[in-house]
């Protein structure tokens, strides 16, 4: 009984932590104290210590050796490269299952792009939650590959790319530009065309890539 309660304080700091760094509470480059975070949570120190390994695996905490526990700060080429890595991965997994996926998975795929166009005409726009569904459609195409490994290492990227898009504000304009991908992409796939589904996904990441270039200069130039 001791080790499943034990478990779950760690998932439930893991869940909390994850939560209030994506939503800024605690913010990037922010110093986290364990022992203040024990008296926060009103839990011991040691599923906050298992909870923060985790979140340092993800990318989401630095732990500097003598020095402290930070929120990461995603710097611009670290973004950069980790959509390139997401293209490559998102690619070879497309030209994996493009010819065999079955028609009611890319049904299935469809509806969460419908759950998106619906998030669209939200004032004020949930951001948060379409850019749930925009990496749950992303993800999908790795889970249809399979494998186990590519799945760990690519929802390491995305937890780098969700953190870095609310640290760039990313403009609602631009999301609704990039929302039409999404249907690009759903047809490629449905016509099981990998040429179209390619040139579609490298446009998308690029429309990312140039957009974070110019929210960081504009800020920090």
């Amino acid at each position: 009984m001791t080790e499943i309660k034990s478990s779950l304080l760690v998932e439930q700091a893991y869940d909390i932590l994850r939560k209030k760094i994506l939503n800024r509470v605690y913010m990037p480059g922010e110093k986290l104290n364990i022992y203040d975070l024990s008296d926060e949570f009103q839990i011991s120190r040691s599923p906050i210590k298992e909870a923060i390994n985790q979140l340092e695996y993800e990318g989401l905490i630095e732990i500097v050796p003598r020095k402290g526990t930070y929120v990461t700060e995603v710097k611009l080429e670290t973004f950069l490269e980790k959509l390139d890595a997401r293209l490559m991965v998102e690619l070879w997994a497309a030209r994996k299952v493009i010819h065999t996926i079955s028609a009611s998975k890319i049904r299935e795929w469809g509806q969460v792009i419908r759950q998106m166009d619906d998030l669209l005409d939200i004032d004020p726009f949930p951001f948060q939650k379409y850019n749930s569904l925009d990496m749950q459609f992303h993800a999908a195409l790795i889970d249809w590959e399979g494998s186990t490994t590519l799945k760990a290492f690519y929802s390491s990227l995305n937890t780098h790319v969700a953190l870095a898009r609310i640290v760039q504000s990313t403009s609602f304009e631009s999301t609704i530009k990039r929302h039409r991908d999404h249907w690009e992409l759903y047809d490629a796939m449905e016509n099981r065309n990998l040429e179209a589904f390619s040139t579609v996904l490298d446009k998308h990441i690029e429309s990312m890539k140039q957009e974070a270039t110019i929210l960081y200069e504009n800020t920090y130039g």
